[in-house]
């Protein structure tokens, strides 16, 4: 079997609330059947709708993106969650049962912290250009009861960082647009490397194996203001004039950015790791892919 480095982990980031702000970790452990301990270990539910909400809505759950979660004490074992603490816009801390009352009167509407995805969970996301809201299901290439898009692991390379800043100066292509929990540094490598580890196993550190599984398409979300990042409806379009790759199974271009992984080994990562591609995994890969495919059809 071949084995390359192809770069070392530079930020290792998790979000404890899907959709608010994440925080930078300086070691990490990955769990076999979650992904990034603590990484969206809770999210929040409209009530009335019961859907799960998303800032891919930016005009009702976009403010989600200025909220600061913490969690209250170190996760430890193999915990995917604890109780946390949540920094409101105004500066004000939430905790406890005081989270969904304060989290309502924010957000203007009936919302609950929830630490476990209703049945046939949805996500909300509205259509670019256009009023249409859809719901779509949740967590469909990671494990049962997870509140992620859509794989348990997201790793962006940072020479595809750079190859969008230099095409496009204007532009603030920061990490935290992306949201990524593994920022691994590439230099040398061309923009949008993360395409060619799609199929392969990535072995970062000692202990920890992943299997990247497809390109992440991008959606709104990436234009939107947060933190002194301002608004910038070019992020998106310069990613989808540079980077569109096919999606087969959806028979159309996606603008993408970064790669979704699965896990194939747990453990502990650092900044600092050296990051391996260790050969192909094409059987992982299709599994993850009809996995996928089979839960897209059970939710909808």
């Amino acid at each position: 079997m071949s084995v390359r480095i192809v770069g070392a982990v530079r930020t290792l980031l998790r979000y404890p609330v899907k959709s608010m702000a994440g925080e930078r970790l300086e070691e990490a452990r990955v769990l076999a059947d979650h992904g990034v301990q603590g990484d969206r270990a809770f999210a929040v539910q409209d009530v009335a709708t019961g859907r799960i909400a998303s800032a891919k809505h930016p005009r009702q759950w976009g403010p989600l993106l200025a909220y600061r979660p913490r969690f209250l004490a170190a996760l430890t074992g193999e915990a995917r969650r604890g109780p946390v603490a949540i920094e409101l816009p105004d500066g004000t801390v939430a905790e406890g049962e005081a989270i969904d009352r304060r989290l309502s009167r924010a957000l203007g509407r009936e919302v609950r912290l929830v630490d476990t995805p209703p049945p046939q969970a949805l996500y909300e996301r509205s259509e670019p250009g256009s009023d249409v809201v859809r719901g779509d299901p949740l967590a469909i290439g990671a494990g049962v009861g997870t509140f992620f898009d859509f794989a348990p692991v997201h790793v962006i390379a940072s020479a595809s960082l750079e190859h969008l800043k230099n095409v496009r100066p204007g532009s603030d292509f920061a990490v935290a647009r992306f949201r990524p929990n593994v920022v691994i540094d590439t230099p040398g490598a061309p923009g949008f490397v993360e395409n060619e580890w799609v199929g392969q196993l990535l072995t970062i550190g000692d202990e920890v194996q992943l299997c990247v599984t497809f390109p992440c398409p991008r959606c709104v979300m990436t234009t939107l203001a947060q933190g002194p990042l301002p608004a910038d409806a070019e992020v998106l379009r310069t990613i989808a004039g540079h980077n569109a790759p096919l999606f087969a199974l959806l028979a159309r271009k996606l603008p993408s950015l970064g790669a979704y992984a699965t896990v194939v080994r747990g453990g502990v990562v650092r900044p600092g790791d050296a990051v391996r591609l260790a050969g192909r995994a094409p059987l992982r890969q299709l599994a993850a892919v009809v996995r996928a495919v089979k839960r897209a059809l059970h939710r909808r």
